[in-house]
């Protein structure tokens, strides 16, 4: 069966030019996958790929000799676009590049052809995945019968011959197959046991596969532990100050226990200096899981918030996102029920500010979805229901903040959107938070 391998980042990733969010393996699972497989081809990302060593070796191995490449290069991914140029070089044809539709090119390649899908916040819709899987289908069956270049080298260069290898070709060898012993287990498939662990609550077990994750990957390189990919330090101190929250009620020495490793973590990734959303993210939630200690000072705990402030600011700047806005606008209030004076007045100014901006972001993403909105409230389900319920919710949970008399009325439009119990629970507990925060 012919081979494509596909280029693209892996999980959840922040669009550097718009600051969304956009979920890139939801664009592997439901697009590209699907569509390779329906046009005949064994289709393998690199996480998928058997390997007992560096994983640079199948990959490069896979760029020369793949049937076909799909690149996906949302978010400007520098992995993505370098093995597209790598491919580029090696392959004349068979190589397809797809791109999020706000994605705005950063080099001078107008003369490459990108096909464009949309990504409806984190999710994609389900008319947008049949439209796009569709589509790409029917254009994997016709580059397998086309001649002519399309690496731009190859078409500029026309007396180019491309390199040929002798030799036991180790892509040939790659499988997705399960793995037959822990020795040969992929990252995707103890990924995948993690992100499983985490969806039943299993905190501690999820922690223990992402840690052997991280000491495999630190290991390969000695001391050298910038080898370890971003994405487990930021799952892995995820992971870690969950379990600090289930200590919280019961154990609050287990719990801070929890929350310094989770900070340990995220420390290696620079969070002073960092513009990664997510590292900011996390980095804001565990400071604020700390600053809840019982047992902590008070000296403490204020500069916990003003380091969980710190990094919300920062988040919220470059997201410019309901979520981040929202959870910036708690802490504010939150800092300023253990202020006093100046202090007190201008954290509770700065929280409603940041509401108002809270409501246009939420305003603006549900008219980004009002046909999905639509079918979320009269019950129907696609991937953009969970999306425009956070966003009614938070647009509640504003105008309430701000004292709108609106709020009632869009926290009900919340309520018949909630397609699970536990997703309007949440949203009325932080409104009671808040209002007792609000009373202080």
């Amino acid at each position: 069966m012919p081979k494509c391998f596909v280029v693209m980042g892996f999980g959840e990733k922040t669009d550097p030019g718009t600051g969304r969010l956009l979920n890139l393996d939801a664009t592997y699972h439901s697009i590209i996958k699907p569509a390779a497989t329906e046009a005949g081809y064994d289709c393998v990302r690199a996480d998928e790929i058997l390997h007992s060593g560096v994983i640079d070796i199948p990959m490069y191995e896979m760029l020369l000799v793949a049937d076909l490449v799909v690149a996906d290069v949302s978010t400007s991914n520098l992995n993505a676009m370098f093995e597209l140029g790598v491919r580029y070089a090696l392959k004349p044809r068979s190589t397809i590049v797809i791109a999020e539709s706000k994605f705005n090119n950063p080099f001078d390649v107008n003369h490459i052809v990108i096909r464009k899908y949309t990504h409806l916040g984190p999710d994609i819709g389900f008319s947008e995945v049949g439209r796009m899987r569709q589509d790409l289908a029917k254009l994997i069956k016709e580059v397998q019968t086309r001649s002519e270049p399309d690496s731009p080298i190859y078409s500029l260069l026309a007396s180019l011959k491309p390199p040929t290898r002798k030799g036991t070709r180790i892509a040939d060898q790659a499988t997705i197959s399960t793995p037959t012993s822990a020795q040969d287990e992929t990252y995707a498939s103890q990924w995948q046991e993690a992100m499983n662990a985490r969806a039943g609550g299993d905190f501690r077990r999820e922690q223990a596969i992402l840690r052997t994750i991280y000491e495999t990957q630190a290991a390969k390189s000695g001391e050298d532990e910038s080898v370890v990919r971003p994405r487990v330090i930021r799952e892995l101190a995820f992971a870690s100050y969950k379990i600090g929250d289930s200590e919280l009620s019961t154990n609050s020495s287990a719990a801070a226990i929890a929350y310094d490793e989770a900070i340990s973590l995220l420390e290696k990734l620079d969070p002073a200096e960092t513009t990664d959303p997510e590292t900011l993210g996390l980095w804001s939630g565990v400071h604020k899981r700390r600053s809840a200690l019982p047992a902590r000072p008070d000296t403490d705990r204020m500069t916990d918030l003003d380091t969980a402030i710190y990094a919300a600011e920062r988040g919220f700047l470059i997201r410019q996102d309901y979520y981040t806005g929202i959870n910036l606008a708690y802490l504010f209030d939150l800092r300023s029920s253990i202020s006093s004076g100046d202090s007190k007045i201008a954290d509770r100014v700065f929280a409603d500010r940041v509401r108002k901006r809270v409501v246009d972001a939420a305003h603006c993403a549900l008219r980004s979805l009002p046909e999905q909105f639509q079918q979320t409230q009269a019950g129907g389900a696609d991937g953009a229901g969970e999306t425009a319920y956070w966003a009614q919710a938070t647009l509640a949970e504003a105008l309430i903040g701000l004292n709108d008399p609106r709020g009632a009325s869009e926290l009900e439009k919340a309520r018949q959107a909630a397609s699970a119990t536990w997703m309007i629970e949440t949203t009325l507990r932080q409104i009671e938070d808040l209002k007792k925060l609000r009373e202080v």
